[in-house]
């Protein structure tokens, strides 16, 4: 394992190490990989596309922008990023776009969010079969449309309702 960064926590007044979650799929998704293949679970494609985009994320050896600044000459160059939502870095970045772009979209109107989550004892049922999500999604809109027109029909509103999927088991 490489050497990390050190950082002082002040809470314990102890130095500890910093990892990123690059790092950690960088030292074991090999390892993890052949244990799973070994083991006869198949990893699904997306999931080991999104990881290597992950591990190339800000490689300079996966290309870079080079900058020139006009009064001093200083080159710069600036790694490609991954764009995965899933990506520590990139994700961050495509959540506040996603949250950007809806909030543009609604109105100025007085809003209630509300977040539907699956239960922990459901998750390997939509793990198994990811098109089960499409149908939960379907689900809940039709019990908010059914539950409120007595609600819609008083102020002349409708629920609007975005589908946002993040991996099962994540927090």
């Amino acid at each position: 394992m490489k050497p990390r960064a050190m950082r002082f926590n002040p809470t314990d007044g102890k130095m500890e190490s910093k990892f990123t979650i690059k790092e950690i799929f960088q030292d074991n998704w090999d390892k993890f990989s052949m244990t799973m293949t070994a083991n006869d679970v198949n990893i699904r494609p997306v999931i080991q596309e999104e990881v290597k985009k992950i591990i190339d994320c800000q490689d300079p050896g996966k290309g870079y922008a080079q900058y020139l600044c006009p009064k001093c000459d200083t080159i710069k160059h600036v790694p490609f990023t991954c764009k995965s939502r899933f990506c520590n870095t990139c994700g961050t970045k495509y959540s506040a776009d996603r949250a950007l772009r809806i909030a543009t979209k609604l109105t100025k109107n007085e809003h209630r969010h509300v977040v539907f989550t699956i239960a922990e004892e459901l998750r390997p049922y939509f793990a198994h079969d990811r098109s089960l999500l499409h149908l939960l999604f379907h689900a809940v809109s039709n019990t908010l449309f059914f539950a409120l027109p007595s609600l819609t029909k008083q102020s002349g509103s409708r629920p609007a309702l975005f589908p946002f999927y993040t991996p099962l088991g994540a927090t």
